[in-house]
């Protein structure tokens, strides 16, 4: 925090130039520190009238350096998508918008037979059969079963009798033909649960490849940082959220995309793809689709010495100072002296002090 002091040289002297270096330290491990100068002239006193000059000052203290950004995000639910079926056939029931499909529920009727959701990585590229080749799909289907009680054994990669019994007590269930196999285009694999986020066929409409739009079953926050800030957003990190009306809440990082190219409002640049998780999922209730504000923030150092950096003068060695205010006037009335100091880390500002006879507490003399 600042403070305005006042200032009063004991004798005249001429004008001078404060020289103030404004740095800032990138966020990369090994970065380099881009300077300006900024030049602040102080009014010269005139014959044995002394001069009353105000300055501002800030203190010295002690703690964490730590370099933040804000930039702006999306809530919304994740992952959208398009899902349909490669069943012949008319749409005769489609699901309400905003419900959710869990594994082994329905997403939408053709020919008022389901088609069924169930979890797993793989899609479905195929029809399950008696005399199909073993493959991760089959093992995949035999899991889901398990977990929805049809399948009593330990999921592997061949089609045998075990699994031909599972689906017909599974399609007895459903109220479908008791055959042993699935055809394709009855179940959709996806990674988790989704939700409903529109309709893309109306009943009546042929079977299609596109018939409900869904999302994920959770709400995330999308967004997109210059690549010189990875570094403050690795997978794990906490993240504070602000929501509209000034609401904060706290996310976590759980993806980083490779780079894309992105159309900004100075043309196309690249960025990373962040996707942060909700710590708590309620403080996103009643919000879908809307524009947040994210603060990255990561610790660069504790326990350091830390000064402003608009407190720095240049020295003519190339090195820096800082005025220091005295607790009390020297002899020759001075109020303040220069101290030099070595310099560390920069960020936000802050200017980690790595050398030098400054203190925790000192108060120094900064630009206004």
């Amino acid at each position: 925090m600042s403070d305005i002091t006042t200032v009063t040289p004991a004798e005249p002297r001429n004008t001078r130039k404060r020289r103030i270096l404004l740095a800032s330290l990138g966020v990369l491990a090994v970065a380099a520190i881009a300077a300006t100068v900024l030049l602040v002239q102080r009014p010269a006193s005139s014959g044995t009238k002394k001069d009353t000059v105000a300055v501002q000052t800030a203190t010295v203290t002690r703690g964490d350096l730590t370099e933040q950004i804000r930039t702006q995000g999306k809530l919304g639910f994740a992952s959208p998508r398009d899902i349909g079926t490669q069943l012949q056939g008319t749409v005769t029931g489609l699901p309400p918008v905003g419900s959710a499909a869990l594994a082994g529920g329905e997403l939408f009727r053709i020919d008022n037979a389901p088609v069924i959701l169930m979890h797993g990585d793989l899609p479905v590229w195929r029809s399950f059969e008696s005399g199909m080749s073993d493959g991760a799909d089959v093992a995949q289907l035999e899991r889901n079963l398990a977990t929805l009680g049809f399948f009593g054994f330990d999921a592997d990669e061949r089609f045998n009798w075990d699994t031909q019994r599972a689906i017909m007590k599974w399609q007895k269930s459903l109220g479908l033909e008791q055959t042993g196999s699935i055809e394709l285009g009855r179940i959709v694999f996806a990674p988790g649960d989704v939700r409903v986020q529109a309709s893309k066929a109306a009943v009546g409409d042929a079977a299609s490849t596109a018939i409900i739009s869904v999302t994920g079953g959770a709400k995330v926050v999308e967004v997109f940082i210059d690549p010189a800030q990875q570094p403050l957003a690795p997978v794990g990190a906490q993240v504070k959220i602000t929501l509209p009306g000034g609401a904060e809440t706290t996310g976590t990082v759980s993806n980083v995309g490779a780079p894309v190219e992105r159309e900004g409002a100075n043309g196309k640049a690249v960025k990373v793809p962040l996707t942060l998780t909700l710590d708590d999922p309620a403080a996103s209730e009643g919000l879908d689709n809307i524009t947040v504000t994210v603060q990255l923030t990561q610790v660069k150092g504790s326990d350091l010495l830390l000064v402003p950096v608009v407190a720095l003068l240049a020295q003519p060695d190339g090195r820096f100072a800082v005025e220091v205010q005295l607790k009390k006037p020297a002899k020759d009335g001075a109020t303040t002296k220069l101290v030099p100091i070595e310099l560390g880390a920069f960020a936000d500002g802050q200017v980690a002090i790595t050398g030098g006879k400054l203190h925790a507490g000192d108060t120094v003399v900064v630009a206004k």
